[in-house]
């Protein structure tokens, strides 16, 4: 189980803090691997033995269970390509900058998840009427200003999200067992959802009635646009995104014919097309190429000529409901939710 030590006792040393990109390079492979999927850390990477790791079901369910990693695994066992994105992704593109990690790109990664369905485990605990919302704890925490004690990292999502039934309790990342950066034993994945609702190192699931007062839920990770009273609004779903992975702007690019190609994410539905535009032209559009899944990356390409010298290329995605990526994204205090179209400059010999 988790240590009740204080935060940095329960750390390994060697991937904390942690902070990795996704290069882009590897964003058009079918998956992504343990060691290139970006990871974002809060408070280091707890340790945790298989044989000690206990996860409580609490709160307003009818039966509170304290089940170890074989009993979770009794669960219908089921398996997701899932998109996560850290909200903070392209955080450094916003002026002046906003506080926090500052992601430029690749804060994005995709893999297979396997585990549990939450929904089985519901079935298990029997929620009571009176719950409205199921909150993930997991084992990291860290000491906060304003809180006396040390705080876990915790999310909640309301029990009526179509997301909860497609919530995993994830063991298992590309076939293999989950490695301790991206939350061994167990962790959350819901899909569609910023990543920060996919809790790791999940050792609690809790029922509450009412929204949850958490500081990651209430005070942090929160969108707060200029002039926009405190604390802002909740981040939830992923809007529609895309980008330009290939060339890759330290390319060597020959002129001539050149094939574009990217990937896109996010929205309602899934992607419903992806546009290309380079300089200041036509937006062309793409070849796209679906997931297995629809919270699987979409990949895009198309082939452009392209003369010596500098050239800027965007992508502009949109999801089956119509909503396409804006032109900018508004300045927020914490940098959170950049979607709007990206740019990636080329040079051509």
């Amino acid at each position: 189980m988790c240590n009740d030590t204080p935060p940095m006792d329960h750390v390994s040393p060697e991937l904390a803090p942690d902070c990795r990109a996704t290069p882009l390079s590897v964003l058009l492979d079918d998956r992504n691997d343990a060691g290139t999927h970006f990871i974002r850390s809060h408070h280091g990477v707890p340790q945790i033995a298989e044989h000690d790791y206990v996860l409580a079901v609490t709160g307003l369910v009818k039966r509170p269970i304290r089940w170890a990693l074989d009993d979770l695994r009794k669960l219908s066992h089921t398996t997701a390509h899932v998109t996560l994105e850290c909200a903070g992704h392209r955080r450094t593109e916003l002026d002046p900058p906003a506080k926090g990690v500052p992601w430029g790109l690749g804060a994005v990664g995709h893999a297979r998840w396997a585990g549990g369905q939450l929904t089985d485990l519901f079935e298990v605990v029997q929620p009571l009427p009176e719950a409205t919302h199921v909150v993930f704890h997991g084992c990291d925490l860290g000491t906060l200003d304003g809180y006396a004690e040390p705080q876990p990292f915790s999310r909640a999502l309301p029990l009526r999200d179509p997301a909860v039934a497609e919530t995993i309790l994830a063991w298992e990342m590309n076939g293999r067992r989950l490695e301790p950066e991206h939350g061994y034993p167990v962790r959350a994945i819901v899909p569609g959802w910023y990543a920060v609702s996919s809790v790791k190192w999940l050792t609690g699931i809790e029922l509450i009635a009412g929204e949850f007062d958490g500081f990651y839920q209430a005070i942090d990770y929160r969108l707060r646009e200029e002039g926009e009273p405190a604390p802002g609004r909740e981040l939830t779903r992923m809007p529609v995104n895309s980008l330009v992975t290939s060339p890759a702007p330290t390319d060597v690019v020959a002129a001539g014919e050149v094939l574009l190609q990217g990937i896109a994410w996010g929205g309602l539905g899934g992607i419903g097309g992806i546009d290309v535009q380079v300089d200041d032209g036509a937006w062309l559009p793409t070849r796209i190429d679906p997931g297995p899944g629809r919270h699987a990356p979409t990949r895009f390409s198309v082939t452009v000529e392209l003369a010596s010298g500098s050239h800027v290329v965007r992508s502009r995605a949109r999801d089956r409901e119509g909503s396409r990526q804006p032109d900018t994204t508004a300045w927020n205090s914490r940098g959170y939710g950049v979607h709007d179209v990206c740019a990636v400059t080329l040079t051509v010999s």
